[in-house]
């Protein structure tokens, strides 16, 4: 029966395609099969049960785009994997994370560490990813103002989702700490590491702890291996 899917022109050369039911893993396993699938298409982006397609040849493909979604099985076995990533909670926001949400700082590090998150996808900066799952009794709306710096391997949330800054750069999320491991490699291929489906968990470190880790993240030729357990 294919996928159900809905195609939106945004210009000539972007096209919007909403898929209904859609999970993250899901969407990320259809923008791979698209970019292997279509040499035409330049590049593709998706978030939130939607992928973006962007080709000088959108009109060209049209056809074939909705041949590709009806030949989609819409039985796929989404699969994921579990990384476990090492956070040094020196977030500039815990203090006003704990004063607004009346909590210690380390009520609100044991329910963000209980806590399981889901990548839904990327966006906003090459290697931001998002993730589902922040429970409400800590969650917060994004800052009023912005900052103009926020460090790079920041940890944050905001508005139910959460996310590690791949480099410094401006941004208004809520920063609980940082992690020793860079997510965003241009020189490597994949550049990333986390999919959409993925499943995130976070464990606390101090800082001698950090600098030990982010050593070895460095000189590592095996980061999934880092990744998938508590070092």
């Amino acid at each position: 029966m294919g996928l159900k899917v809905h195609f939106h022109r945004i210009s000539p050369e972007v096209l919007s395609i909403a898929l209904e039911e859609t999970s993250a893993a899901e969407l990320s396993y259809v923008a791979e099969q698209l970019e292997s699938r279509f040499s035409s298409i330049q590049d593709v982006v998706f978030l939130n049960g939607v992928i973006t397609v962007f080709s000088t040849e959108i009109n060209l493909i049209l056809n074939e785009l909705a041949s590709f979604f009806d030949s989609m099985d819409e039985t796929y076995e989404s699969s994921f994997r579990t990384w476990y990533i090492p956070i040094w909670y020196n977030g500039l926001d815990l203090q006003f994370i704990a004063e607004k949400k009346g909590m210690s700082i380390d009520r609100i590090k044991e329910i963000h560490q209980k806590e399981e998150y889901t990548a839904i996808g990327y966006g906003f900066l090459p290697g931001f990813f998002y993730a589902s799952g922040v429970p409400e009794s800590i969650d917060l709306p994004r800052r009023s103002s912005p900052r103009a710096r926020v460090p790079a391997q920041s940890v944050a949330f905001a508005a139910a989702q959460m996310a590690i800054y791949p480099f410094e750069t401006s941004g208004g999320w809520n920063i609980l700490g940082t992690t020793p491991y860079q997510f965003f490699d241009p020189n490597k291929n994949p550049p990333v590491i986390v999919k959409a489906g993925d499943r995130l968990r976070f464990y606390e470190i101090d800082e001698s702890h950090f600098k030990a880790l982010q050593l070895i993240w460095e000189t590592s030729s095996d980061r999934e291996k880092l990744l998938s357990h508590v070092c």
